[in-house]
């Protein structure tokens, strides 16, 4: 009986997810789609913290360039000035002062600091995505971004049901997105900006939860009965060795 529930359960799962696979590629489509259309300068108000890394360029002084990474104590070594301290400011900061500094020395002056390696914060997603854990974060992304990035959700996920948790773990905000809503119906709402340490939960369907019980339910099973398979390979392999003495 047993038995039998769990091949009616399993056969449900698969259905639900062959069924689903069509909509679920439409939505990774548009995903991607939506990434690709925000393009924008992110790290325009991105705080910059250690380790990051820089590339600092002059379009009329090239000899200044430089790529450079933001040291523990917060500061940055460039031609000219020496040590400056750029932790804790925008690009957008950090190019002001640039050009302020340089104007001592130069007449026309127009530095361009953006970031080349997001080292110092994160985002991080899980769930049913392509790749879970921490991605770098700067400063501008929103769902559609991550979630793009990651290589979309998958055909067990849930898409009406995201969570995006911030704040204190002991008592988050908690948001919940419907990337269905965002996809079909055009609702930016859904789409939100998200901020620094975020996760983003992509649920598994109901199929796959059911799926999921019932692996945890039979895991002590599986675990014996792999013990005695395994057991039962050796034994005969043994038993075969010593044949041929």
């Amino acid at each position: 009986m047993n038995r039998s529930l769990a091949a009616v359960l399993f056969l449900a799962v698969i259905l639900a997810g062959c069924g689903s696979q069509i909509q679920i590629e439409q939505v990774n489509r548009e995903l991607n789609e939506l990434a690709r259309l925000a393009k924008r300068r992110p790290n325009a108000t991105y705080v910059v913290d250690p380790p990051d890394q820089l590339t600092i360029e002059f379009p009329h002084n090239p000899d200044l360039d430089r790529q450079v990474t933001v040291r523990q104590d917060g500061v940055v070594t460039l031609s000219i000035l020496g040590d400056v301290e750029v932790a804790g400011m925008t690009t957008d900061e950090i190019t002001a002062r640039l050009k302020e500094e340089y104007s001592r020395y130069y007449h026309e002056i127009e530095p361009l600091v953006t970031v080349s390696a997001f080292n110092s914060k994160k985002i991080f997603i899980y769930g049913e995505v392509g790749t879970t854990g921490a991605i770098p974060y700067t400063g501008e992304q929103t769902v559609a971004d991550v979630i793009g990035l990651v290589g979309g959700v998958n055909r067990q996920a849930q898409p009406k049901k995201v969570l995006v948790i911030r704040g204190d773990p002991t008592d988050p905000d908690i948001y919940r997105i419907n990337l269905n809503k965002l996809i079909f119906e055009g609702d930016a709402q859904q789409n939100i900006f998200l901020a620094e340490n975020d996760v983003i939960w992509v649920p598994p369907n109901r199929f796959v939860r059911v799926g999921y019980a019932l692996d945890t339910l039979l895991f002590p099973v599986s675990r014996i009965s792999a013990a005695i398979g395994a057991g039962l390979f050796f034994t005969q392999a043994g038993g075969n060795g010593n044949g041929g003495d």
